[in-house]
């Protein structure tokens, strides 16, 4: 059966302190005697006066300019931060899981295509009801596609929320296959932050025959990790 992939042809295909010298500290020799007299008595010799010894001067050290840690942590980091991930050696396709979401990487020739993805639909028989896929973003936008079931009505389309936020006007059914009708998606990169911020995207359309709404529910858990980890290993 086609899949979102062969329908739309979307490929899967980072002081030293210097001693002061204690000449200034050292005491001065005493004063010369005076001549005495031949007939003099001898006096007693008075006990030499010590100079003032002068006072040490402290030499402060040279104050040591403080650099912020985190100055020189942020660039160091941004260094050891790899620019992309490294392509497994020898393998054509990486698909790994992520919470609800999966990543699925391939490289058929040099030009790596990445998506990533999620599928709703009857796990007894396995047969797909819903799917959601993106591309990895590419000139600020993400081109993807939304299966939606069967039962729907065509002409309004379908709507998105993001938690009890509107996002974007909607888009319209393009075409229907075997497991159900397809949207064609763009979204802006603006819409892709607000995912990753998002803990629920509810994708609504219109039963058929009537007004109500057919809400599907796509959790958000890992949407953030999966996409990161497509832009890391498309380059």
């Amino acid at each position: 059966m086609p899949t979102i992939r062969a329908f739309l042809r979307l490929s899967l295909t980072v002081t030293l302190l210097l001693a002061v010298p204690l000449a200034a500290a050292r005491a001065q020799d005493a004063e010369p005697e005076a001549a005495a007299p031949a007939d003099a008595p001898p006096k007693a010799r008075p006990k030499p006066r010590p100079k003032p010894v002068a006072p040490k001067t402290a030499v402060k050290p040279a104050p040591v300019e403080a650099k912020p840690a985190a100055a020189d942590a942020a660039p160091a980091a941004a260094a050891s931060a790899p620019a992309h991930a490294a392509w497994p050696t020898g393998a054509s396709t990486v698909s790994e899981s992520y919470g609800d979401w999966t990543m699925t990487c391939t490289r058929p020739s040099e030009k790596i295509t990445c998506i990533v993805a999620q599928s709703q639909g009857d796990s007894q028989t396995g047969r797909r009801k819903f799917g959601f896929e993106l591309q990895t973003p590419a000139n600020g936008r993400s081109e993807g596609i939304v299966l939606m079931p069967f039962g729907l009505s065509i002409e309004p389309g379908v709507t998105f929320k993001l938690d009890e936020q509107a996002l974007g006007k909607g888009a319209p059914y393009t075409a229907c296959g075997p497991d159900g009708c397809f949207v064609p998606i763009s979204f802006p990169t603006l819409a892709l932050d607000g995912m990753r911020a998002a803990k629920t995207l509810f994708v609504i359309g219109q039963k058929s025959g009537g007004s109500d709404a057919a809400t599907i529910t796509v959790p958000l858990e890992g949407f953030a990790r999966a996409l990161d980890r497509a832009v890391a290993l498309s380059g």
